[in-house]
């Protein structure tokens, strides 16, 4: 789980070749943060094991529910979202029997670039018998902004993760000359997943901006955000009817893993991906029948990833 106690420094962020001309000129530790996250299980629950915290990245203790089969931890960023030259590495162990949500407290606000580029850059470590979900939370991407995501996991033969990605158009609800949609300068997205050590996902890309009406077609299917889960784990016969704001599409590896895409409405987008996660990691830990993690009345309905009341 890295380094522990030991400060994070700029020497530990992979740059990717689109942005070589751009490394960051700061101080090796300045406007860098992270965490290191041990989840060991206690009893029936989740709780921190090992942690290292380094601002701008606060970790919040794993909150225990009543009724709930999984533990809601928090990675709280204590600025106005990602900026230019700012770095954030995470990196979460999740123990066996370890039953969690990691997740954003909000979106992602991806500031403009001025001379450099800003990365958040994850390695989560699943053992037998886990089941974790990670949610960094939606990314809304400035004008002319440049961002790195690299995720890189390692799964246990009987590791289950879900991960979520869910890409808005930027600050959409301007109008006329202050609008940001698409108008990010670049933005680069590498995740890959291992179970055993053998290679079963990897996506990557690289988006230039800003676009067209014809790449938000491409891309977006002129829609205004886009979403991705990565399953890792077995899917059910049938996932629940999407939103009929979204379209959705399922795909199948031949590893057993699997992915799914939405492009929608943001909040049907990031509604119907959340809602799919945690009925997937119930039906995982508890069976088909199982009610969807973080459902109980315990957890109020205001989180940037709660389900929408039925029949919206």
């Amino acid at each position: 789980m890295g380094q522990g106690p030991v400060a994070v420094t700029r020497q530990e962020f992979l740059t990717p070749p689109e942005f070589r001309d751009r490394e960051s000129t700061y101080h090796p530790s300045a406007r860098v943060g992270g965490a290191r996250v041990e989840l060991v299980r206690a009893g029936a629950e989740t709780r921190l094991g090992a942690c290292y915290q380094q601002i701008p990245l606060k970790v919040l203790p794993p909150f225990a529910l009543d009724r709930e089969p999984a533990a809601l931890l928090y990675l709280i960023n204590l600025t106005a979202g990602l900026l230019d030259g700012d770095a954030h590495l995470i990196e979460v162990a999740a123990r066996p029997g370890t039953r969690a949500v990691v997740t954003g407290q909000s979106a992602t606000r991806v500031h403009p670039a001025l001379a450099s580029f800003c990365t958040q850059q994850w390695n989560v470590a699943v053992e037998d018998d886990a089941c974790l979900v990670v949610l960094p939370g939606p990314a809304i991407p400035y004008k002319g902004c440049r961002y790195y995501q690299r995720g890189r996991a390692e799964l246990a033969p009987s590791a289950r993760l879900l991960w979520g990605d869910i890409w808005l158009a930027g600050r959409y609800d301007r109008e006329g000359p202050l609008a940001e949609r698409f108008v990010f300068d670049r933005i680069v997205q590498d995740f890959e997943c291992r179970r055993a050590g053998r290679l079963v996902y990897r996506d990557r890309f690289r988006w230039d901006g800003p676009w067209s009406a014809e790449e938000v077609g491409w891309y977006f299917g002129g829609q205004l955000a886009a979403g991705s889960l990565f399953v890792g784990g077995p899917l059910p016969a049938a996932l629940p009817q999407p939103d009929p704001a979204v379209r959705r599409a399922v795909f199948p590896l031949d590893t057993g893993e699997a992915c799914v895409r939405w492009v929608g409405h943001p909040t049907a987008v990031t509604a119907d991906l959340v809602r799919v996660a945690f009925r997937l990691a119930a039906g995982w830990t508890g069976g088909p029948d199982a009610p969807p993690w973080l459902s109980s009345a315990e957890l109020a309905p205001n989180h940037w990833f709660s389900a929408l009341p039925a029949g919206r």
